[in-house]
């Protein structure tokens, strides 16, 4: 029972891919009240700035509009044309307006939740079109929070309008006794005015709303542990993945293994199958380390690079083949080997030192225990 309760209930964070698959799904991050109220405010601000010019516009256009041309009498086909003419200016007047909304319309949608396009929104559901569903969503929590919501956004706008009505209803009553240009003036001093506070109504609602849209659209992606478990089986644990995931693995550590050679103070080589570059550091209390090894074509990749960086190649293959069999990457070398890998570190620090006079380096007879004797394979040699 407690594992089956454990699989019901969603408790974990969704994971990006989750988040993806939903993207794709068409639901993305949405706050109705934030966006409603940043249009209003756009619409204010452009009202604010362009109004007076918009206004003396739109005159010339109902001047232009109502006045009487014979020749519409004699050529009746030209109605089309002044029509025409007069619904591009009129485009071209509110093009602002339109242009800015839009615009401002996107960028809200994009900060609060992305934007995208699938047309797997647009497939019907047969879950959308059962009454006993749609009923829940009504009756939910979520639709007694959404009703609420709309009660007290229509009462907080029902009465900052009134209070705009009841404080400007003198001018706007006294509007007919303008001149036609200073009415349109003041007719959208009021208008922005009651946009803007409006709009401040919806600010302190969409305050409110954003966070809750956020925890309700996270809440709604959240996935209980054997989603998890599936979603992982489905991505990482494909064995395509995996064997991509290995190979970029062992890249990484061919290029971090490659590059530590510079740091070796000898390679040892087998001397065409093997070979393992070890450090020591003089005057340490710990054992050599082995840095990097390989067989064949990394073998030869060592030799290459241990040349590059000038370390020194000894070729010892019973010592090469014991190294690459019982010491990993970093470790230190067996207590066996001690004196064989000692040998050939002082032979290798001497060596300079003994060509600068001019004297034959003597090349150390490496002997390595019989426990340690490996074949090719790895095997161990068994003597008599």
């Amino acid at each position: 029972m407690a594992e089956e309760s454990d699989q019901g209930e969603k408790t974990e964070e969704p994971t990006q891919r989750k988040l993806e698959k939903a993207r794709e799904e068409g639901q993305f991050l949405r706050s109705q009240d934030t966006s409603i109220a940043v249009l209003l405010i756009s619409v204010a601000a452009i009202l604010y700035f362009f109004g007076s010019t918009a206004g003396a516009r739109y005159i010339e256009l109902m001047n232009r509009a109502f006045d009487f041309d014979e020749s519409i009498i004699i050529s009746p086909e030209s109605i089309l044309i002044v029509f025409s003419d007069l619904s591009l200016r009129s485009l071209i007047v509110i093009s602002p307006i339109l242009g800015i909304t839009v615009l401002l319309a996107v960028l809200t949608a994009y900060s609060i939740g992305g934007i995208g396009f699938s047309l797997k929104s647009f497939i019907p559901k047969a879950s959308k079109l059962n009454p006993i569903t749609g009923l829940g969503r009504m009756f939910g929590s979520r639709g007694l929070i959404e009703l609420i919501k709309s009660i007290a956004k229509l009462v907080l706008i029902a009465g900052v309008i009134t209070a705009i009505i009841y404080s400007v209803y003198d001018r706007v009553f006294f509007l007919n006794l303008l001149s036609p240009k200073m009415a349109i003036v003041t007719g959208l001093d009021i208008l922005t005015l009651g946009i803007l506070l409006v709009t401040l109504t919806l600010l302190c609602i969409a305050a409110i709303d954003l966070p809750y849209q956020v925890i309700t659209f996270r809440n709604k992606l959240k996935m209980t542990r054997k989603e998890l478990k599936d979603e992982f089986k489905e991505t990482e644990g494909r064995p395509e993945v995996r064997a991509k995931i290995r190979e970029r693995q062992r890249q990484v550590a061919m290029n971090q293994m490659m590059h530590a050679i510079s740091d070796a103070d000898v390679v040892v080589t087998n001397p065409n199958h093997f070979a393992v570059a070890i450090a020591y550091e003089p005057g340490s209390e710990k054992a050599p380390i082995v840095l990097a090894k390989g067989t064949d074509f990394i073998a030869a990749a060592i030799k290459i690079k241990a040349s590059e960086n000038v370390v020194p190649i000894f070729e010892a293959p019973y010592l090469a083949r014991a190294l690459y069999f019982t010491t990993d990457l970093r470790n230190e070398i067996p207590i066996p080997l001690y004196r064989a890998v000692a040998e050939v570190i002082a032979y290798v620090y001497q060596l300079s030192e003994i060509r600068k006079d001019g004297g034959k380096p003597i090349r150390p007879m490496v002997e390595v225990p019989e426990t340690m004797l490996f074949d090719e394979f790895g095997n161990l040699e068994i003597r008599a």
